[in-house]
């Protein structure tokens, strides 16, 4: 029986969106008519609070990579978005996007890392406050 390359396309849509889901608790599900109307994407995160929201994402389950083909659709197709391709080689999920905006994305892990640091720093000057003006009390 001939693989139905459609049928092919969708599973692995749904795969992604159900991993994607998963990870990060979210909301994101097939575009509708895939892309054919003005939202574009193989996949969308309807939550706006999603870290997945701001991406745009060309799912392909192919046997040969076409990398440079692929790109240019999901340029001519991410608009302000963040383009990602994710594609499926050996029965696995891989994920291609620009080296800048994966930077941009460590930059901003890093940012927020900082961030709790300093403040578990605060957290932990308060505690101390706090047993110090327990002591007094207690005296």
């Amino acid at each position: 029986m001939p693989i139905n390359s459609r049928d092919k396309g969708n599973r692995a849509e749904r795969e992604v969106a159900k991993t994607i889901n998963r990870y990060l608790g979210t909301n994101c599900r097939r575009t509708p008519l895939s892309g054919g109307l003005s939202i574009k994407g193989d996949i969308i995160d309807v939550d706006p609070d999603s870290a997945a929201f701001d991406y745009h994402f060309e799912i392909k389950d192919q046997k040969k990579l076409n990398i440079p083909q692929w790109w240019r659709q999901i340029y001519s197709d991410c608009g302000k978005k963040i383009p990602v391709n994710i594609f499926k080689m050996n029965a696995k999920f891989y994920t291609t996007l620009e080296l800048t905006d994966w930077l941009s994305s460590l930059a901003e892990i890093q940012d927020q890392k900082g961030e709790i640091e300093s403040l578990e720093t605060q957290i932990n000057m308060l505690e101390k406050k706090v047993d110090e003006l327990k002591k007094e009390t207690s005296k």
